[in-house]
């Protein structure tokens, strides 16, 4: 807890100490580099509002590892003030229901997705919203597949392998399949796997595929996980804004998310080509493999909504229900 003071007081000075107006909005991205499609998304939507607004709200864009916020302490920054707008993909440490749209295995289909969303999507705002936080739009990676530096072609060698996880669930589901979940941020991956404490990490190839796939030799795409992001601002600032400056903030936002979507979706297919030309093995999972990981994970969607509490038990099972699964 000290720590995590000491990071948003260090937050809160670093922004003080450089020459931003006060009308300008601290923004803050979960990507640690340019070039990723969330990043650009972001971007366009700051862009938008900047225009739709007629500059009355502006931004200033930074990437992650550029503030002392880990990733996932986003939510928090935002709710707190320290930041005020942002792209979230970390927010299940603070946002927990969330995690249904999370459970491996589970959501097969980016249709399959967008139903269990609109299921979900009442009991996440409602989280963010206690934390301080209105959101004004989300959007979504492809599945999070295995990347490795070693031998990874089949479900029963990714036995033993240290594999950087992007949630609690995905760890559960690395665990279940013999493997060693490690938590670390986007930053610290490079580090992570020259140095060893990883042998690998899940993403998708448009995410830290495109910025990793040189450190990796291994694809391994069995459909495990979604990982979606939110547009969310701090909501005492929103709160603030007029009426119409807050419906063009929401306009700018629902209009461009799935924009962002569908470019991630595209360069999906071709960071995956471009990494198979350049010699990664890519592997395609067997259906067997497919059936087998499903039966081992399963049983955790259960227990996972139990430990959570009444809420995640009926938000789960109106999912289940509405996915005949």
């Amino acid at each position: 807890m000290k720590f995590r003071i000491k990071s948003l007081f260090a937050v809160a000075a670093l922004a003080a100490s450089t020459a931003v107006p006060a009308a300008t909005w601290t923004t803050y991205t979960f990507g640690p580099a340019e070039s990723l499609g969330n990043v650009q998304g972001l971007k366009r939507i700051l862009d938008d509002i900047e225009k739709s607004t007629n500059g009355e709200v502006k931004f200033r864009l930074r990437l992650a590892g550029s503030l002392p916020i880990q990733s996932t302490n986003i939510t928090q920054a935002v709710g707190n003030g320290s930041i005020l707008f942002a792209d979230d993909g970390f927010f299940l440490g603070n946002v927990r229901i969330a995690g249904v749209l999370r459970l491996p295995m589970l959501l097969r289909t980016p249709q399959e997705y967008e139903t269990a969303f609109k299921i979900m999507e009442p009991y996440i705002n409602r989280e963010f919203e206690q934390q301080g936080v209105v959101v004004l739009g989300h959007f979504l990676f492809p599945h999070q597949v295995a990347f490795s530096t070693k031998q990874l072609t089949k479900l029963d060698e990714m036995k033993g392998q240290k594999l950087r996880v992007s949630s609690p669930e995905q760890a559960a589901f690395v665990e279940r399949m013999g493997g060693i979940p490690v938590t670390m941020g986007g930053p610290e991956v490079p580090s992570g796997l020259q140095t060893g404490t990883v042998d690998g990490v899940f993403t998708a190839s448009a995410g830290g595929g495109k910025i990793w796939g040189d450190m990796l030799k291994y694809n391994y795409r069995l459909p495990v996980n979604y990982f979606d992001g939110f547009y969310i601002a701090n909501k005492k600032a929103f709160d603030k804004l007029s009426p119409g400056i807050q419906q063009k903030m929401r306009d700018s936002v629902r209009r461009l998310a799935p924009s962002t979507t569908a470019q991630i979706y595209k360069e999906e297919d071709e960071v995956t080509a471009m990494l198979k030309s350049k010699g990664m093995v890519i592997t395609l999972p067997a259906p067997a493999d497919v059936d087998e990981a499903t039966r081992r994970v399963s049983e955790y969607w259960d227990q996972w909504a139990r430990e959570q509490g009444p809420e995640a038990v009926k938000a789960l099972a109106e999912v289940r229900k509405a996915l005949g699964r």
